[in-house]
């Protein structure tokens, strides 16, 4: 079995391939012997970058770049049918007015800006990249590496069978005596093969200048992408420099405001009553924290705010909103790969679908360790969560399309069914929309949201209580996303009793495009509204939010 194991391990290794992403690409991933990193552009030509320093043993990576997914072809195959059918654009709208396209451009060159970012990105967040493509490849040799040392061992085992004891007693002694001649053989083998790679070693590298101080530099470009790489890694290295003084200097503004930032005096639900006994073990509050984001879309800078202030308010967990991404495709996994990182090693997290999210963003969600609210409950920090994903599918350049059989209406109406049957603390749904009708029959006491880039409440509705985070990431309609600030980030963070389970207050940490950081007073959750003490509906339900 170890000889089986360490023939087909070469096999496994250079044979192994990974289907994952560069930048906005998808693209192949695979094991060379040229110690040597590929990126192949087709056409185009390749970037040739040393990898001695990257890769042991002489081995190398050839990466063939395919092409940009516009909107999760994969994803919306299997949702053919259901996918064809638009959903109700008034349903859509939150009242915010910039309907569910906020934050996101819609046309070609808002695509084109899309891409440069992604580049940026990965210049500026390499880490969530290399662990994609480690795990990728890693998964993919072990896999090809156990189905061959199954399969001749199986042959070995069944060629034994079928021969017998005494053919095979008799075929070992023909070998007796042979044993320089088997070792002779191995080395003549070995020395062709290594002789082989001596003789088949590429020539070395010519270094562009163009990447001369850069993490790229020593690279070639070969093919016409020559003639255009000066002008275009200038303008990704030029974004992703703006990007990362604006953010370093955001984190120096945070970290200054920490220290001044308004306390909170609730103890509890109850606000400002601290504890009957004044025991040792009661002069600390009963709660939890959960940091609570919404909306970054693809914001990698916005992404570091987040794991600071998770890590500098002790956060107990991070909840997420949705629209992580911007169209959900499964090259955009890498902004939730980078938050990922961004965050706490061990701090729990959780996510629901937004509509610029995909089905293929939750699945990548839960294969990192994140709890997926998907019509079910879960719990964080002693605190049950219950929500569902988002019905629709937001993709450049058209309207929302319906990943599930139902409009958000009939979503919203099946959630709240759901909710009646459900014992849960809080509600977490990306539309605050789709979670009203719930929280006017009294079947969540609390809701939290995103999806309309503006703030609202702490308020009541209905019966319970509502809170919509604005874009953590920014996101500014008909304008790009990644990069330095368009419009107003913000966080919040939550407050949570623990014996009641319910949000005591939130505090709000909102980022300026001028890199200003302001960390506003708490507010206090008011308390749900008994059915029969509720105030009368001054509009009606399709218009008010």
């Amino acid at each position: 079995m170890a000889v089986v194991a360490v023939v087909t391990l070469p096999w496994a290794l250079f044979s192994a391939r990974a289907d994952l992403s560069f930048g906005p690409h998808e693209a192949r991933y695979q094991i060379t012997a040229d110690s040597r990193l590929t990126v192949d552009f087709g056409p185009l030509g390749k970037l040739l970058i040393p990898a001695d320093e990257y890769l042991p043993l002489g081995l190398g990576l050839t990466v063939d770049i395919g092409q940009i997914p516009v909107s999760g072809a994969a994803d919306d195959d299997s949702h053919a049918g259901a996918s064809e059918r638009r959903s109700d654009r008034g349903s859509s709208e939150g009242s915010d007015g910039a309907g569910p396209d906020a934050g996101v451009g819609g046309g070609a060159v808002d695509a084109l800006g899309g891409d440069i970012a992604s580049y940026a990105s990965l210049f500026s967040a390499p880490q969530a990249q290399v662990d994609e493509i480690v795990n990728g490849l890693t998964t993919a040799i072990l896999a090809r590496w156990a189905l061959a040392v199954c399969i001749i061992s199986g042959v070995v085992v069944a060629t034994a069978f079928v021969l017998g004891p005494a053919r095979l007693a008799g075929i070992g002694r023909a070998f007796v005596g042979k044993e320089l001649i088997s070792i002779g053989l191995v080395t003549v083998l070995v020395l062709a093969s290594v002789g082989t790679a001596v003789l088949t070693r590429p020539k070395p590298l010519v270094a562009d200048p163009a990447f001369d101080g850069t993490p790229l530099a020593g690279a070639q470009v070969t093919g016409r992408l020559g003639g255009v790489i000066d002008t275009a890694f200038t303008a990704v290295k030029d974004f992703s420099e703006d990007n990362d003084a604006f953010y370093d200097q955001v984190l120096a503004n945070l970290n200054e405001q920490w220290r001044t930032r308004p306390l909170t005096g609730n103890w509890s639900d109850q606000g400002m009553v601290p504890p009957a006994r004044g025991t040792a073990q009661e002069t600390n509050a009963d709660v939890s924290t959960f940091v609570f984001g919404s909306d970054l879309h693809c914001n990698i800078g916005m992404a570091r705010v987040v794991g600071a202030v998770s890590r500098m308010s002790h956060a107990d967990a991070y909840i997420d909103g949705g629209d992580v991404t911007m169209t959900g495709t499964s090259a955009e996994n890498y902004c939730l790969d980078v938050l990922d990182d961004e965050l706490p090693e061990k701090l729990p997290r959780m996510i629901v679908k937004g509509n610029h999210d995909s089905t293929e963003t939750t699945s990548h969600a839960r294969s990192k360790g994140w709890k997926v609210l998907e019509d079910s409950s879960a719990e964080m920090s002693g605190v049950t969560f219950f929500g569902g994903p988002d019905p629709r599918r937001t993709v450049f350049g058209s309207g929302p399309q319906l990943e599930t059989d139902l409009t958000a209406d009939q979503y919203a109406q099946k959630l709240n069914d759901e909710a009646c049957a459900s014992d849960f603390d809080i509600m977490l749904i990306h539309d605050a929309r789709v979670g009203a009708p719930s929280l006017r029959s009294g079947c969540a006491h609390y809701s939290l949201s995103g999806h309309w880039h503006r703030r609202v409440g702490p308020e009541t509705l209905g019966s319970g209580v509502r809170y919509v985070s604005s874009t953590t990431g920014g996101a500014l309609a008909n304008a790009l996303t990644p990069g330095p600030l368009k419009m107003v980030a913000e966080l919040s963070i939550v407050r949570v009793d623990n014996k009641t389970k319910r949000p005591i207050d939130v505090q709000i940490v909102t980022v300026s495009p001028d890199q200003a950081v302001t960390i506003e007073p708490w507010k206090t959750f008011p308390e749900p509204v008994p059915l029969i003490a509720r105030p009368p509906q001054e509009q009606p339900a399709a218009t008010e939010e």
